[in-house]
Order: C-alpha cells, then structure tokens, then sequence
C-alpha cells in the first residue's frame, strides 16, 4: 500500500513543479495540502526495503521544487527591498529633496 502512496507523491510531485514553473499559486497550497496527507499514510503504513528506489526519487523531485520555491522566494525578496529603497525620499533624493519634489504616496 505505502508503494500506492509513493506513486501519488511522485505525481503529486510533478503536478507541483509544473505549477510553480507557471506561478499558478492556488495549485501548489492545494498541492502541499495533498501531499502532506500522503506523507502520513506513507508514514502510517511503513516503507519496505522494495520501496527504496521509488522513496529516493520522490526525495529528489521534492528537493528540485524546494530550489524552484526558494528561487521564487529569493526573487520576490530581492524586489520587495528594490521597491522599499525606491519609496524612501532619502534614497530616492537624498537627504534632502529638491524644490518641488514630493511623494505622493507609500502604498503600492
């Protein structure tokens, strides 16, 4: 049965990848919901030596979206701080801002 579980993972897995690589955000919290699941059947049932192999694979795929999410992660971070210095005055004119400069707002 744990070989079944296994199996949906792997797909599970796959689906994942395949949206993150399209952004569809909603899919990979559905997704993460699913697996979590699957892990605690897989936990409840026991793994055999047999499913080893099958077990390294879904190890492998699960580390390939866990870079694609910290890749996503690091990006929007990175763009969130550019966009923060941006909105300070004393970035964006220095200490003190030239005649008739203003901002007009802090809200994006």
């Amino acid at each position: 049965m744990a070989k079944k579980n296994l199996l949906e993972l792997k797909k599970a897995l796959e689906e994942e990848r395949e949206a993150l690589l399209k952004g569809a955000i909603e899919s990979v919290l559905k997704t993460a919901s699913y697996k979590a699941r699957l892990v605690e059947k897989i936990r409840e049932e026991g793994l055999s030596e047999e499913d080893r192999e099958l077990l390294e694979e879904v190890l492998r795929l699960n580390e390939r979206n866990k870079a694609l999410i910290e890749a996503g992660l690091s990006f929007v971070e990175e763009a969130f701080h550019i966009l923060s210095r941006a909105m300070r005055p004393e970035t964006t004119y220095g200490g003190e801002a030239p005649e008739g400069a203003r901002l007009i707002s802090r809200e994006a």
